[in-house]
This record gives C-alpha cells, sequence and structure tokens, in this order.
C-alpha cells in the first residue's frame, strides 16, 4: 500500500474486536461463569472475518475487475 493511498481499516473498530478476543479468550476462576464456547467461537469467526475483510479492503487490485466481463 502506498503512503499516498489511505488505509480505509476503522482503527478504533480494530482495537475494538482485540479487546473482544482479549476479553473472552481470559481464563476464568472456577465457579463463575465466563463466555461460553458458543460465545468464544462467535468473537473468533467475526475477528477472522474481520482480518478477511482486511486484507481485501488493503489489496488495491481487489474487485478491479468486477464488471469486465
Amino acid at each position: 500500500m502506498t503512503e499516498a493511498k489511505k488505509s480505509k481499516v476503522n482503527p478504533e473498530l480494530d482495537r475494538h474486536l482485540s479487546q473482544l478476543l482479549k476479553d473472552v479468550m481470559k481464563p476464568h476462576t472456577p465457579g463463575t461463569d465466563g463466555p461460553s464456547l458458543t460465545d468464544k467461537m462467535k468473537v473468533i469467526d467475526r475477528v477472522l472475518k474481520w482480518e478477511a475483510i482486511k486484507g481485501k479492503l488493503n489489496d488495491g487490485d481487489w474487485g478491479s475487475a468486477f464488471g469486465d466481463g
């Protein structure tokens, strides 16, 4: 990515998802209710999707041939 091209990635969203992942994966003490496995997997899925979107946003050629059919 060139310097002139501004990043389309929202840093606030990036920080929020990172913190959410850290919070959900923290070990919890026995006897307390922590996030369920389903909740953990939902967060992991969101983070993985966000990483895929960031990869596409930062790739200048992605989607450039749309409609060239």
